[in-house]
């Protein structure tokens, strides 16, 4: 029974960082590709296309499986940090309301999560301007 219960933890450990790193790919490439957009002879494949929105898509599918864990689990710190990583995404797809919603999230993590919705708010302001 203990290595039934030691393998979920170490499971939901590497889903955990499974999903960072996917968050963190997400958002690298939407940076590159919204860079590339602004250029003159933009041109982005079908192909491209779609393996983006592939990335972006699991990485916004698992964050959100984690968040929705929130009551469930203790972790704070992994909750926060996702809050913060779907609102960088959202951030860059510009859909502004559900970067709004994601920092109205990470408020409730303490001063870091203060800091963190305060940073996206500032990119999201610069971005309206």
């Amino acid at each position: 029974m203990k290595l039934g219960f030691l393998s979920k933890i170490f499971e939901g450990a590497l889903s955990i960082e499974k999903t960072y790193n996917q968050c963190d790919k997400a958002i690298s490439d939407l940076k590159a590709y919204n860079e590339k957009r602004q250029q003159e002879n933009f041109r982005f494949s079908v192909e491209e296309k779609a393996v983006l929105d592939e990335v972006v898509n699991t990485a916004i599918t698992n964050a959100t499986r984690i968040v929705d864990k929130e009551g469930e689990r203790n972790w704070p710190g992994v909750f926060r940090e996702m809050h913060k990583n779907l609102a960088s995404i959202y951030l860059e797809l510009d859909e502004l309301d559900k970067v709004r919603a994601a920092c109205d999230h990470l408020q409730n993590y303490g001063e870091v999560g203060r800091q963190d919705a305060d940073e996206v708010l500032e990119s999201l302001k610069e971005k309206e301007e």
